[in-house]
């Protein structure tokens, strides 16, 4: 029998999360919207810093744990890193491969099948939609050394360890890449991972993710926010200085007011964003991400597919999409619910094990 929705959780970091997977669907399916709303997607799209900030502050939140039990709290983040690392496998094989086979352009292109796999499996491609968990693994490997640290209250040593590191990938930002540079560096999102936990411990320590005058911070951020796009769309700096793709030092700039004001207007504002139709089911999304994400994927790759066989006219992709999010939801919503039966089925126990 599993906890009912929203028991004993954070329901503003289910939120978050579930802001970030809307993010995400937005970002993927922004190809087939009109210039006008691919614009305003890119310039709010902040999906990967706001997960990795998140699965930050989640680790920081149990540093207690790790300060009682460092060897079981290790084995609980690397069985983390474990259950993402099957459910890329699961992904490829189910989805990369097929793709390869299909000849879709981008994958794997005039490689032979074996080595295609064999790039995969040990992360030397990048082939869209694929290419996000890996990033996640190498975090969640490091992230005991991350709870020593600040259970030994090294908190400031830490955050300038990796400040360092990401001043480093700014200038060579796939330094530690295994094989074609990478979207998502591992040497530049650590510092939001970091961050993240280092929040998490705070927040922690309060035993609360409130805030005093969240409202007066909601502002702020907003205001900084709202100059940070105005530099950054005005033409005021050269065009490319700002990037997030890979992220430099500008593109950090213009993340922060992104994050910030994400966070306290959510917390300055969840009793009313409680009353907005979604909210159950962002929520939704954001208590189990992991699923959430892995879903859309299929769903999107098939868009994707049937525009490559037979090109679709814009109000068919946009029916196509409103019908994946719908799709998307009531899987979900059926994994809870099932999930939380006396004797739940063998599929949802698997789910359980591969996504919680």
């Amino acid at each position: 029998m599993q906890p009912a929705p929203g028991e004993g959780r954070l329901e503003v970091i289910d939120l978050l999360r579930g802001v970030a997977i809307v993010e995400m669907l937005a970002a993927h399916y922004e190809g087939y919207f009109p210039v006008p709303m691919r614009r305003v997607i890119d310039y709010t799209e902040t999906a990967m810093p706001l997960f990795v900030l998140l699965a930050g502050f989640m680790v920081g939140w149990g540093h207690s744990r790790f300060e009682r039990d460092p060897r079981g709290q290790t084995a609980v983040v690397w069985k983390r890193a474990l259950r993402v690392l099957i459910v890329q496998y699961i992904m490829i094989l189910t989805l990369g491969v097929p793709l390869f086979l299909l000849g879709k352009p981008g994958v794997g292109d005039g490689q032979t099948l074996g080595t295609f796999i064999f790039q995969s499996v040990f992360f030397l491609n990048q082939i869209g939609l694929l290419h996000i968990l890996p990033t996640f693994i190498p975090l969640f490997l490091a992230a005991p050394v991350i709870l020593y640290a600040l259970s030994r209250g090294w908190d400031r040593a830490l955050l300038f360890s990796s400040a360092t590191l990401f001043a480093v990938g700014h200038f060579h930002p796939h330094l530690l890449d295994l094989g074609q540079p990478t979207i998502f560096p591992f040497i530049l999102f650590q510092l939001y991972f970091v961050v993240g936990c280092k929040m998490g411990k705070m927040m922690k320590l309060r035993d609360t993710v409130a805030e005093p005058r969240p409202r007066i911070w909601a502002l702020a951020s907003l205001s900084i926010l709202a100059i940070s796009q105005l530099i950054a769309h005005s033409k005021v700096l050269p065009p490319h200085v700002i990037s997030t793709h890979p992220l430099n030092f500008f593109g950090l700039l213009y993340q922060v007011p992104l994050l910030a004001t994400l966070w306290f207007g959510s917390i300055s504002q969840l009793p009313t964003l409680k009353r907005l139709w979604g909210y159950g089911a962002v929520c939704r999304f954001g208590r189990h991400p992991l699923l959430s994400f892995v879903i859309h994927v299929y769903l999107a790759t098939i868009l994707a597919v049937i525009n490559y066989l037979v090109p679709l006219i814009s109000w068919g992709n946009y029916a196509l999409i409103f019908l994946s999010v719908l799709a998307m939801d009531a899987i979900v919503k059926r994994y809870e619910r099932v999930r939380r039966e006396i004797a739940p089925p063998m599929w949802a126990r698997t789910a359980e094990w591969l996504f919680k």
